[in-house]
């Protein structure tokens, strides 16, 4: 069951300290309810990132967590992580459920560089170790090289899609193939692009073409950075770098560096992260960027 918390009107401030206390008297009184659709109908007053994770924060610990958020704001309804690409008029859903049903089915969340997981349940240390002998034998213009990579790259964003999981043998196999520094580039390009030509595949990494498929792209992104929960921190340091690189291709280029950050802190020398914040710091815009999706 889950029940659906509406609130009239987000509280300004840093702390979400009058809504949380509204809020979590309801948890009880709902049964077996455990979960909650937010629904944020904002003004000038939007709530801020801080109330938000603060009031997702309350209801966790109540034992009934934010599943699913929508926003509502200026006579348009979407989902209250997204990117507003989603967004459709109230008077649509007003008239039709069928437009707010999808939007809840969604299983879309805000995936921060703040917010990664501490990891607790880490991938098979022998998964792993033979993940890296594999990607050490494999080539970057190796045609088996490139079905294998998509392939499996591929079946991780489908599982992804359906399930909103990551298994712990695809995260291991993310940590070793990027132990290959060509696979690696090939595994992240391959998000942007299906084209087997080195001149795309390297136009896709700098960001001087935008990926095929959006939604793909940011299903893949997402599914790297769940991952993360398996992978050991010693063995992030080029998933996080590429992270850096999907955001950075998305147009944000704040959080871009903060994953950056991150790879930095376990890899002060890693080629592939000083380059990305070099092309950052220079005001390097992708051209995903400049004609937003």
């Amino acid at each position: 069951m889950q029940t659906t918390l509406a609130p009239n009107e987000p509280q300004p401030g840093p702390t979400i300290t009058r809504l949380a206390p509204t809020a979590v008297p309801m948890v009880p009184n709902a049964g077996d309810a455990n979960g909650v659709i937010l629904l944020s109908f904002e003004n000038e007053k939007a709530m801020t990132t801080a109330q938000f994770r603060a009031l997702g924060d309350t209801l966790a610990h109540a034992g009934c967590p934010i599943k699913n958020s929508v926003l509502v704001t200026d006579g348009w309804v979407m989902d209250y992580d997204g990117d507003s690409t989603d967004a459709v008029k109230f008077s649509t859903v007003a008239e039709s459920n069928a437009a707010l049903a999808l939007m809840f089915s969604t299983n879309k969340a805000a995936k921060m560089a703040a917010d990664i997981p501490v990891c607790t349940t880490p991938a098979s240390i022998n998964d792993l170790q033979k993940f890296i002998n594999d990607a050490q034998n494999m080539g970057f213009e190796d045609e088996e090289t490139r079905a294998i990579v998509r392939g499996t790259l591929t079946d991780m964003v489908d599982g992804y899609r359906k399930s909103g999981k990551v298994s712990p043998q695809h995260a291991a196999w993310l940590a070793g193939m990027c132990t290959n520094k060509n696979v690696r580039d090939l595994l992240f390009a391959s998000l942007a692009t299906t084209s087997d030509d080195t001149g795309t595949i390297s136009a896709v990494l700098m960001g001087e073409t935008a990926p095929e498929d959006w939604e793909f792209f940011q299903a893949g992104a997402d599914a790297v950075y769940t991952a993360l929960e398996f992978i050991p921190e010693a063995s992030r340091t080029d998933l996080l770098a590429g992270l850096g690189w999907t955001r950075w291709i998305d147009g944000k280029g704040s959080e871009a560096m903060k994953f950056l950050g991150l790879a930095l802190e376990t890899d002060p020398e890693h080629r592939l992260t000083t380059l990305l914040i070099a092309m950052i710091n220079s005001g390097e815009l992708t051209k995903s960027a400049s004609t937003k999706h």
